[in-house]
Protein backbone atom coordinates (compact mmCIF):
# COMPACT_ATOMS: atom_id res chain seq x y z
CA UNK A 1 0.00 0.00 0.00
CA UNK A 2 1.48 3.50 -0.66
CA UNK A 3 1.20 5.10 2.82
CA UNK A 4 1.44 8.22 4.37
CA UNK A 5 4.84 7.34 5.35
CA UNK A 6 5.49 5.89 2.26
CA UNK A 7 5.51 7.22 -1.17
CA UNK A 8 3.11 7.67 -3.94
CA UNK A 9 3.96 8.17 -7.63
CA UNK A 10 2.99 10.93 -10.17
CA UNK A 11 4.49 11.15 -13.23
CA UNK A 12 7.49 8.98 -12.81
CA UNK A 13 8.06 11.52 -9.65
CA UNK A 14 8.21 10.25 -6.47
CA UNK A 15 6.33 11.91 -3.44
CA UNK A 16 6.15 11.17 0.07
CA UNK A 17 2.48 11.29 1.37
CA UNK A 18 2.24 13.30 4.88
CA UNK A 19 -1.01 12.17 6.63
CA UNK A 20 -2.02 12.19 9.76
CA UNK A 21 -4.80 13.21 12.24
CA UNK A 22 -6.19 15.55 14.65
CA UNK A 23 -6.70 14.23 17.96
CA UNK A 24 -9.60 16.37 18.14
CA UNK A 25 -11.16 13.51 15.21
CA UNK A 26 -11.56 10.74 18.58
CA UNK A 27 -13.45 14.18 20.53
CA UNK A 28 -16.88 11.82 20.61
CA UNK A 29 -14.75 8.54 21.96
CA UNK A 30 -14.24 8.05 25.98
CA UNK A 31 -10.13 8.03 25.18
CA UNK A 32 -8.14 10.67 27.29
CA UNK A 33 -5.83 12.58 24.57
CA UNK A 34 -2.85 9.63 25.33
CA UNK A 35 -5.28 7.03 24.31
CA UNK A 36 -5.93 9.00 21.47
CA UNK A 37 -2.39 9.19 20.69
CA UNK A 38 -1.90 5.51 21.22
CA UNK A 39 -5.17 4.76 18.45
CA UNK A 40 -3.46 7.49 16.06
CA UNK A 41 -0.01 5.65 16.35
CA UNK A 42 -1.25 2.26 15.95
CA UNK A 43 -2.48 3.59 12.57
CA UNK A 44 1.37 3.97 11.42
CA UNK A 45 1.02 7.97 11.03
CA UNK A 46 4.15 9.70 12.05
CA UNK A 47 1.96 13.22 11.89
CA UNK A 48 -0.38 14.12 14.94
CA UNK A 49 -2.06 17.51 15.49
CA UNK A 50 -3.19 18.36 19.27
CA UNK A 51 -6.53 19.32 19.75
CA UNK A 52 -7.14 21.93 22.63
CA UNK A 53 -10.06 23.91 21.18
CA UNK A 54 -11.65 24.14 24.79
CA UNK A 55 -9.44 26.55 26.84
CA UNK A 56 -9.38 23.30 30.44
CA UNK A 57 -8.38 21.02 28.21
CA UNK A 58 -4.71 23.28 27.50
CA UNK A 59 -2.87 22.37 31.42
CA UNK A 60 0.46 21.97 32.48
CA UNK A 61 -0.74 18.61 33.78
CA UNK A 62 -1.84 17.57 30.74
CA UNK A 63 0.78 18.13 28.82
CA UNK A 64 3.91 17.10 31.26
CA UNK A 65 1.81 13.53 30.68
CA UNK A 66 2.29 14.74 26.64
CA UNK A 67 5.68 15.07 25.90
CA UNK A 68 7.37 11.83 26.13
CA UNK A 69 4.41 10.86 23.69
CA UNK A 70 5.31 13.02 20.90
CA UNK A 71 8.36 11.37 20.39
CA UNK A 72 6.61 8.58 18.19
CA UNK A 73 6.01 11.45 15.68
CA UNK A 74 7.77 13.30 12.87
CA UNK A 75 5.54 16.05 13.13
CA UNK A 76 3.43 17.77 15.68
CA UNK A 77 1.24 20.60 15.54
CA UNK A 78 -1.15 22.17 18.36
CA UNK A 79 -4.96 23.64 17.86
CA UNK A 80 -4.67 26.40 20.60
CA UNK A 81 -8.23 26.60 22.42
CA UNK A 82 -10.72 29.20 21.09
CA UNK A 83 -10.01 32.41 23.53
CA UNK A 84 -10.31 36.31 22.60
CA UNK A 85 -6.62 36.88 22.57
CA UNK A 86 -5.46 39.81 23.41
CA UNK A 87 -3.22 41.85 26.66
CA UNK A 88 -5.08 39.38 29.10
CA UNK A 89 -4.23 36.93 31.65
CA UNK A 90 -5.59 34.00 30.29
CA UNK A 91 -3.91 34.81 26.52
CA UNK A 92 -0.61 34.59 28.94
CA UNK A 93 -1.79 31.34 30.32
CA UNK A 94 -2.26 29.59 26.96
CA UNK A 95 0.78 31.01 25.47
CA UNK A 96 3.20 29.73 29.27
CA UNK A 97 1.07 26.10 28.53
CA UNK A 98 2.07 26.17 24.99
CA UNK A 99 5.57 27.68 25.07
CA UNK A 100 6.47 25.22 28.21
CA UNK A 101 5.48 22.23 25.61
CA UNK A 102 7.32 24.12 22.84
CA UNK A 103 10.77 23.60 24.75
CA UNK A 104 10.26 19.89 26.00
CA UNK A 105 9.37 19.12 22.07
CA UNK A 106 9.37 21.76 19.43
CA UNK A 107 5.85 22.30 17.67
CA UNK A 108 5.86 22.45 13.49
CA UNK A 109 2.99 24.43 14.02
CA UNK A 110 0.46 26.35 16.35
CA UNK A 111 -2.80 27.34 15.31
CA UNK A 112 -5.51 29.81 15.38
CA UNK A 113 -8.50 31.03 14.36
CA UNK A 114 -7.94 34.55 13.59
CA UNK A 115 -11.97 35.85 14.04
CA UNK A 116 -10.84 34.99 18.19
CA UNK A 117 -7.73 37.63 17.93
CA UNK A 118 -8.50 40.79 19.18
CA UNK A 119 -4.91 42.07 18.93
CA UNK A 120 -2.48 40.12 16.51
CA UNK A 121 0.50 42.41 18.46
CA UNK A 122 0.44 39.21 21.10
CA UNK A 123 2.04 37.14 18.82
CA UNK A 124 4.93 39.13 18.30
CA UNK A 125 7.34 37.60 20.84
CA UNK A 126 6.39 33.97 20.99
CA UNK A 127 9.11 31.15 20.98
CA UNK A 128 6.48 29.10 18.87
CA UNK A 129 4.92 28.97 14.64
CA UNK A 130 2.14 30.84 14.55
CA UNK A 131 -0.03 29.58 12.20
CA UNK A 132 -3.68 30.89 11.09
CA UNK A 133 -6.52 29.19 9.73
CA UNK A 134 -9.25 30.04 6.91
CA UNK A 135 -13.17 30.14 8.98
CA UNK A 136 -16.04 27.87 7.82
CA UNK A 137 -19.32 29.60 6.76
CA UNK A 138 -20.69 30.64 10.23
CA UNK A 139 -18.17 32.92 10.89
CA UNK A 140 -18.45 36.75 9.80
CA UNK A 141 -14.60 37.08 8.77
CA UNK A 142 -11.28 35.18 7.55
CA UNK A 143 -13.24 33.10 5.15
CA UNK A 144 -11.23 34.66 2.02
CA UNK A 145 -8.06 34.40 0.54
CA UNK A 146 -8.42 38.18 -0.05
CA UNK A 147 -8.93 38.22 3.95
CA UNK A 148 -6.32 36.32 5.12
CA UNK A 149 -3.95 38.05 2.44
CA UNK A 150 -4.05 41.08 4.14
CA UNK A 151 -3.96 39.94 7.16
CA UNK A 152 0.01 38.00 5.93
CA UNK A 153 0.93 41.17 4.67
CA UNK A 154 0.72 43.19 8.22
CA UNK A 155 2.28 40.10 10.01
CA UNK A 156 4.27 38.22 7.89
CA UNK A 157 5.39 35.45 9.64
CA UNK A 158 2.85 34.38 10.26
CA UNK A 159 2.33 31.05 8.02
CA UNK A 160 -1.53 29.66 7.40
CA UNK A 161 -3.24 26.06 8.17
CA UNK A 162 -5.83 25.53 4.80
CA UNK A 163 -8.86 23.83 6.11
CA UNK A 164 -10.40 22.49 2.32
CA UNK A 165 -13.65 21.72 4.61
CA UNK A 166 -14.07 25.22 5.69
CA UNK A 167 -13.50 26.22 1.98
CA UNK A 168 -15.94 23.95 0.67
CA UNK A 169 -18.75 25.08 3.68
CA UNK A 170 -18.04 28.81 1.93
CA UNK A 171 -17.99 27.22 -2.11
CA UNK A 172 -18.54 24.01 -2.84
CA UNK A 173 -17.28 24.38 -6.60
CA UNK A 174 -13.92 24.23 -4.63
CA UNK A 175 -12.81 28.03 -6.55
CA UNK A 176 -12.26 29.43 -3.21
CA UNK A 177 -9.56 26.58 -2.34
CA UNK A 178 -7.97 27.47 -5.46
CA UNK A 179 -8.15 31.22 -4.43
CA UNK A 180 -6.30 30.14 -1.30
CA UNK A 181 -3.47 28.07 -3.04
CA UNK A 182 -2.96 31.16 -6.05
CA UNK A 183 -2.73 33.87 -3.51
CA UNK A 184 -1.27 32.32 -0.41
CA UNK A 185 0.52 29.29 -1.50
CA UNK A 186 3.87 30.01 0.04
CA UNK A 187 2.00 30.63 3.21
CA UNK A 188 0.47 27.28 3.40
CA UNK A 189 2.23 25.21 5.34
CA UNK A 190 -0.60 22.06 6.35
CA UNK A 191 -3.78 21.40 5.58
CA UNK A 192 -6.66 20.41 7.59
CA UNK A 193 -9.19 17.74 5.65
CA UNK A 194 -12.63 16.10 6.32
CA UNK A 195 -16.10 15.57 4.45
CA UNK A 196 -18.64 18.40 5.10
CA UNK A 197 -22.00 17.57 5.55
CA UNK A 198 -22.34 20.52 7.87
CA UNK A 199 -19.57 19.82 10.24
CA UNK A 200 -16.72 17.62 9.89
CA UNK A 201 -17.62 14.14 8.46
CA UNK A 202 -16.05 11.50 7.58
CA UNK A 203 -14.94 11.29 4.15
CA UNK A 204 -15.76 7.48 3.23
CA UNK A 205 -19.14 8.32 4.13
CA UNK A 206 -19.84 11.33 2.45
CA UNK A 207 -17.37 10.38 -0.61
CA UNK A 208 -16.57 13.97 -1.28
CA UNK A 209 -13.49 13.37 -3.71
CA UNK A 210 -13.63 17.12 -4.87
CA UNK A 211 -12.38 17.67 -1.28
CA UNK A 212 -9.80 16.07 -1.63
CA UNK A 213 -9.01 17.01 -4.99
CA UNK A 214 -9.00 20.57 -3.96
CA UNK A 215 -5.57 20.09 -2.40
CA UNK A 216 -2.91 20.99 -4.56
CA UNK A 217 -0.03 19.30 -2.68
CA UNK A 218 0.01 16.42 -1.01
CA UNK A 219 3.91 16.80 0.05
CA UNK A 220 2.77 18.43 3.68
CA UNK A 221 1.14 17.54 6.40
CA UNK A 222 -2.15 16.72 6.04
CA UNK A 223 -4.46 16.55 9.26
CA UNK A 224 -7.56 14.18 8.94
CA UNK A 225 -10.29 16.04 11.11
CA UNK A 226 -13.14 14.24 10.43
CA UNK A 227 -14.66 13.13 13.29
CA UNK A 228 -14.52 9.25 14.24
CA UNK A 229 -14.82 6.22 16.28
CA UNK A 230 -11.62 4.83 16.77
CA UNK A 231 -12.18 1.77 15.03
CA UNK A 232 -12.72 3.77 11.55
CA UNK A 233 -9.46 5.74 11.70
CA UNK A 234 -7.97 3.15 9.39
CA UNK A 235 -10.85 3.01 7.09
CA UNK A 236 -10.54 6.80 6.84
CA UNK A 237 -7.07 7.38 6.02
CA UNK A 238 -7.47 4.60 3.36
CA UNK A 239 -9.95 6.08 1.95
CA UNK A 240 -8.11 9.34 1.43
CA UNK A 241 -4.90 7.28 0.32
CA UNK A 242 -6.41 5.22 -2.23
CA UNK A 243 -8.68 8.65 -3.47
CA UNK A 244 -4.96 10.33 -3.65
CA UNK A 245 -3.16 7.27 -5.39
CA UNK A 246 -6.68 7.12 -8.11
CA UNK A 247 -5.89 11.07 -8.88
CA UNK A 248 -1.98 9.93 -9.24
CA UNK A 249 -2.47 7.67 -12.03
Amino acid sequence: MLLFDGEQTRRGETMEIKLGFSTGALYKTSLDIVDRLRAIKGTGCRIVELNFLRLEELNLKQLAKLAPRLDDFDHVGLHAPKHDYGQNDTTRRVFDSISELNEKRVLDMVVFHPDTVIDFGVFADVPFRVALENMDNRKGSYKTAAELEELFTRFPNFSMVLDVNHAFSNDPTTKLAADFYEKLGPKISWVHLSGYAGGHEPLFQTKQLEIIRSIWDFGMPIIIESVLAADELERERDFILQAIDGMRQ
